[in-house]
């Protein structure tokens, strides 16, 4: 497995939750596939079930660093547990593949569930940015457009993963109950976050 990132960036404009295609390389992973084997494999048969190339190219290298941020147990769950599960396995891979992310899940939407605010207001994940761009001179090098494309790429994962329920300006949040499932899978610095311990 990967060691975390340790570099703040803006990669996840592009590459949000992806929780189809990160199944498909799971199980070409465990079948043994390498990274060269695994992207011939996704073009020559659309394993991703895209209309353009560009678009298989575009997500494949984000899709097999995040595979390689999870053990082969977690990736066996991914192909035989419910979706429910998967997605959540998904957003795991996330928080070790992102560091921006990371930090917005524990210092947002892990403060709000110890705090007992269920509610998501997008003025919290502006908040977040602002606060990231003035402690960091690589969050603060951003343009808005890639700010605006960060917001709704974390709106994303949140609604993938189950933390949310709906895009809205003000969004209902709550802990998804399939962690408690995986909770003994998951690094400990990590289930704390996304339990909002």
């Amino acid at each position: 497995m990967k060691i975390n990132n340790t570099i703040y960036s803006a990669r996840m404009t592009g590459n949000q939750f992806l929780y189809h295609e990160f199944k498909v390389m799971c199980d070409l992973v465990l079948q043994g596939f390498n990274k060269k084997e695994a992207t011939q494999k996704i073009i020559d048969e659309n394993l991703f079930d895209y209309r353009s190339m560009k678009a298989i190219n575009k997500h494949i290298g984000a899709v097999w660093e995040r595979v390689q941020y999870i053990d082969d147990n977690l990736k066996q769950k991914v192909l035989n547990l419910p979706n429910e599960i998967g997605r959540l396995i998904n957003f795991y891979s996330i928080l070790k593949y992102d560091l921006l992310f990371y930090e917005f899940i524990q210092e947002v939407i892990s403060d709000k569930i110890k705090s007992k605010q269920y509610v998501l207001n997008k003025s919290d994940i502006s908040y977040f940015f602002n606060e990231k761009a003035q402690q960091s001179s690589i969050v603060a090098g951003f343009k808005e457009s890639t700010i605006k494309r960060l917001q709704l790429a974390y709106i994303e994962c949140l609604l993938g993963a189950g933390y949310v329920n709906e895009n809205n300006s003000s969004m209902s949040l709550a802990v998804p109950f399939g962690i408690y499932q995986i909770q003994n899978d998951i690094e400990d610095k990590y289930i704390k976050v996304m339990l909002g311990e």
